[in-house]
Parts: C-alpha cells; structure tokens; sequence
C-alpha cells in the first residue's frame, strides 16, 4: 500500500532516509525525526510518499514542484526513492514512482523528473524498465562556504 506520510512516520522516515544517505560524502547522522517531521512532512512544498507493509513503512518517495522553462510546464523531481533491503523487488519502488507521476499528474503536472548516481547501475536499469529515458545533463551542487561566498556577491 502507498499513502501519504505524517507526522507518526517522521522516526521511520527519518531512519529509512539515514540508510540511503550513508556513504561517504553524505551527513546521515544530521538526519533526526524531528527534522524529518519539520521540513519535509511538515512542508506544503514536499511530497511524501511511504510504501507501507502489514502497518510497518518499508519504503519511500520525496518529491517537490519543479519548473521546466525549456518545455514551459510544471512537474515534479523525485528527490528520494529508497527501499529496504528486505522489501526489495516486490513492487514497492514502482509503486511508489508511480504514485507520484499520478501525483504531479493530478497536479497538473506534466512529467517526473529524477536522476540516479552514474555508479549505481541497479538503480539505473530499475528506472530503465519503468521506461524512463535519461537526459544528457550534469548536475551542479553549490553549498557550504561556496555557496555563501557566492551569496555575498548579489
């Protein structure tokens, strides 16, 4: 079953979203229940997804609005898509992107947009079979002292 997030879920949330967050490079432990609950069930702009099995989450999908200037239309990016390992290939992810493209469908949106580590070969074939084509872009991250350094120059 997919349903919507709430604030009762923020400690399995938070805790599914340490596990696809620990590599290096990331700062999983930054990631608290109360966070979770604050900024992303907590926020009219996110949507939370939770893939749920006999009352217990096992999986996940964030999303937020996005703008395409170059196709002039509105859509979603699914920022996180994670299951658990015991859950895996049962259905779960596909449904949980599913759900979300009719999300942005019911919004009025016109596509579903995400992107996959270029190392991470078995999450690139599953978005394959779902039938997403990928696109020729490299994404930019500006942060931390970069980021402010920039800032101070507007």
């Amino acid at each position: 079953m997919i349903r919507a997030a709430g604030p009762q879920d923020a400690p399995a949330l938070a805790a599914m979203l340490r596990a696809l967050n620990d590599e290096p490079g990331l700062a999983p432990e930054r990631i608290t229940p109360e966070g979770v609950a604050r900024d992303l069930i907590g926020d009219a702009r996110c949507r939370v997804l939770l893939a749920v099995e006999a009352d217990r989450p096992v999986g996940l999908a964030t999303a937020h609005p996005t703008y395409d200037s170059g196709q002039s239309r509105w859509g979603l990016f699914l920022n996180d898509l994670y299951v658990v390992p015991a859950a895996r290939r049962q259905g779960h992810g596909r449904a949980l992107v599913a759900a979300m493209a009719a999300a942005a469908l019911a919004e009025g949106g016109g596509f579903l947009w995400w992107n996959a580590d270029e190392g991470d070969t078995l999450a690139r074939a599953f978005h394959r079979r779902l039938g997403a084509g990928s696109a020729m872009v490299e994404d930019f991250t500006l942060d931390g002292e970069a980021l402010a350094r920039l800032a101070r120059t507007a």
